[in-house]
């Protein structure tokens, strides 16, 4: 169930280049300082995103450096290119959706493609790929494993030229979009009409996000910029002339009793990151301990949201 995020003391956003993103509200109070910066609360479209934003030079330096995708846990990622086996079920499930809903394979545009591990899943399955990814060093490794089957990965929207797509994704990006609405605009011209775009992003109305906000990953600025819950993002896509919008929140991760958060807490760290070990019974017994929690959350606080991800797909108007 969505909610509205908990604020505290008032604060107004004068400057421009602090209005909402989403709604262009002036009006904003302050939720959270996080990493030396402020997270606010849009008054009007409830949206939280970090306020005064970072420049486009700040940002497109951050996502240059290499620990952001190795080394940098808090964040970016301890090890991306160790992920592959926790991300290729997920991918693999988003492929069977994108294909059943579209009614077929074709053209595919992964924007924020990282090391292309998405990319070469979709083409093996029969996907003509193209990729883009701000990270030099990652666009290069993406564009190697694509190049054998004719895919292209570039550093800019720029070197797209005129191409159009049946598809385009964006999984775990939106968050970090300084101009989310414009964004997806411009996504959505390149794709035809009745072509569908399909995102991800971390859930801000999960119990933790809501109530324990501290302990919660997906707040870490200036990686991420905004912070959706089903409504602001339903709006955001909206906002952006795309129809037929559906939700799909994913990742159930229940509230557990605190000792079994404690003892659990490294073997979600390992699974999330690709590092546990064994792989397969690491899997299943936080599989046993989710599904344990969620009986527990049914009793102790039957309203919470559980799920940790947001999916969702929208249409473009034909």
């Amino acid at each position: 169930m969505d909610s509205k995020p908990v604020t505290s003391t008032p604060l107004t956003v004068p400057h421009p280049t602090t209005l909402c993103p989403l709604c262009l509200e002036t009006r904003a109070t302050k939720f959270m300082e996080r990493n030396g910066y402020t997270i606010v609360c849009c008054q009007s479209c409830t949206l939280l995103y970090v306020s005064p934003t970072p420049s486009d030079a700040e940002l497109a330096a951050h996502y240059q450096q290499l620990s952001y995708f190795e080394g940098d846990a808090g964040q970016g990622y301890r090890s991306y290119l160790e992920m592959e086996k926790a991300l290729q079920p997920h991918f693999l499930r988003r492929l069977r959706y994108l294909e059943e809903r579209l009614g077929r394979t074709g053209r595919l545009l992964d924007f924020g493609c990282a090391s292309g591990y998405f990319l070469e899943l979709a083409q093996q399955a029969g996907w003509q790929v193209t990729g883009v990814e701000l990270s030099a060093e990652m666009a290069q490794v993406a564009a190697n494993r694509i190049a054998a089957g004719g895919g292209q990965v570039f550093t800019t929207p720029d070197g797209l030229g005129d191409q159009v797509f049946d598809v385009v994704t964006l999984w775990e990006v939106i968050e970090h979009l300084p101009r989310p609405v414009a964004t997806l605009r411009t996504l959505a011209a390149r794709l035809r009409p009745g072509g569908l775009l399909m995102l991800s992003t971390p859930n801000t109305a999960h119990w933790q996000a809501q109530r324990a906000p501290a302990a919660w990953v997906g707040y870490r600025p200036p990686s991420h910029l905004l912070f959706f819950t089903p409504a602001t993002l339903t709006q955001t896509l909206t906002a952006a002339a795309l129809a037929q919008v559906r939700m799909m929140p994913v990742a159930p991760r229940p509230p557990l009793p605190g000792w079994v958060e404690r003892l659990s807490a490294p073997l979600q760290a390992g699974l999330a990151d690709g590092s546990a070990r064994p792989w397969r019974l690491s899997l299943y017994t936080w599989r046993a301990i989710r599904l344990a929690g969620w009986g527990w959350q049914r009793l102790a606080h039957p309203a919470d949201d559980i799920f940790t991800t947001l999916e969702a797909c929208a249409e473009k108007p034909g």
